[in-house]
């Protein structure tokens, strides 16, 4: 939801009992959207007035308690005059934030308006929820901000919060591909076609990052499919992989835990440097952080010594980056090199896979953006949707834990 009064990101875990808690909204949303007439917006900015949905729906609930017999679409119809209200009260009362537009904090604890898909922000700086919602107002009712910027877009000016500059990138691993690519290896741009419009990404620019993303993308599935072609030959030298740094001796195994131990240690005899907590425990963290389990069955599976590798490199990789790193360490090893070598392999190509995969989705959202906004009429909102449409698109797109290295953030 967009409001002013919300300064700062938040995760929100959904749990489908959400949807009944606030159902009876959420049917009546559904079935205004699919009435002639009502915009499905969550605001339309037209001849000065900003039509709020949200205010729609609370008009109609009123309504529907004095006169039940009135059918809906007459209702709704009758209320669109008074849901739509000045641009301020629109900010204020309504939390509306005008698209594609953000807060973000600044580095000396104030405010600044993001433009979302340029990754770019507008020239002023706010000190207070007031200015904000000025502002706010202002841009509803198609009001340039002034100030300077390093570009514009249809006359606003802005300034990007990172470079694009692929020149910034760091240094990228050198990887020997061991196969040719037979999959298919996801990329960010691999799918979006250059726009025109948005000055920063020249089509030469777009182009060059397209291609430095191809081609990391394939050698690194490359490298990774090697490795788990030969994950037996670490396997038997597993006892030389600096594995030990990850043992935790004066721990012991919870009895609810001890059952599940019992069945890891004859499935793992190559981990025999670890105690029976940290197997017991890094088991267990591997199957949360990498297969999204919680309730797991002791098993032989050769991601576990890949996640082992990647937590010798560092313990701060985040949940999804610990076997990638440790795949990129497994090739190193197996072409050869060190194994303090191999961890700086691994390292380098964490942060110059991060880098590129950053720079890759930004440029694709701005293209996204501009391929959408060129056939954009007047000033609206998203689309509306209610806690049953996210709960749908959840179960479309369900997660595969893959033997790829091919996942990315959208």
């Amino acid at each position: 939801m967009n409001s002013t009064a919300q300064m700062e990101p938040k995760v929100v875990l959904l749990d489908e009992a959400g949807y009944y808690f606030g159902s009876q909204d959420d049917s009546i949303k559904a079935e205004l959207r699919n009435i002639e007439g009502v915009p499905n917006a969550t605001y339309v900015v037209n001849e000065g007035k900003v039509f709020v949905f949200d205010k729609l729906v609370q008009l109609v609930n009123a309504q529907r308690k004095l006169n039940t017999d009135q059918p809906l679409a007459d209702l709704a119809l009758s209320l669109l005059v008074e849901a739509s209200v000045c641009a301020k009260e629109a900010v204020e009362s309504w939390g509306i934030v005008p698209e594609p537009y953000e807060l973000a904090k600044t580095a000396c604890d104030g405010w600044m308006i993001r433009h979302r898909p340029f990754n770019a922000r507008l020239p002023d700086t706010y000190n207070s929820k007031s200015e904000v919602e000025n502002a706010f107002a202002s841009i509803l009712l198609g009001c340039t901000q002034q100030g300077n910027g390093d570009f514009s877009y249809k006359g606003q000016p802005m300034t990007l919060c990172d470079s694009l500059d692929p020149a910034l990138l760091p240094p990228r691993p050198v990887i020997r591909p061991t196969e040719n690519p037979d999959r298919f290896v996801y990329t960010a741009l691999g799918r979006v076609a250059y726009e025109s419009g948005f000055e920063p990404v020249t089509e030469l620019l777009f182009n060059q990052v397209k291609e430095l993303e191809s081609s990391w993308k394939n050698d690194s599935a490359s490298a990774v499919r090697y490795a788990q072609a030969h994950v037996a030959d670490l396997w038997a030298r597993a006892s030389t992989l600096g594995l030990e740094l990850l043992d935790e001796p004066y721990s012991e195994v919870p009895d609810y835990g001890k059952e599940d131990c019992a069945e890891l240690r004859p499935l793992y005899p190559e981990l025999s440097m670890l105690s029976d907590w940290a197997l017991y425990s890094w088991f267990d963290m591997y199957q949360f952080d990498s297969c999204q389990i919680t309730c797991w069955t002791a098993s032989r599976d050769d991601g576990f010594l890949f996640y082992l590798l990647g937590k010798v490199v560092g313990r701060q990789y985040k949940r999804d980056n610990v076997e990638n790193v440790g795949q990129w360490v497994a090739h190193s090893l197996l072409r050869g090199d060190s194994l303090d070598a191999a961890i700086a392999f691994g390292q380098a190509s964490f942060l110059y896979d991060s880098a590129i995969a950053s720079l890759a989705r930004r440029i694709a959202d701005a293209m996204r953006f501009l391929a959408t906004d060129k056939n954009q009429v007047g000033q609206r909102g998203r689309n509306v949707t209610t806690m049953m449409d996210i709960f749908r698109g959840g179960r479309i797109f369900n997660a595969k834990v893959g033997d790829d290295q091919n996942a990315a953030s959208a």
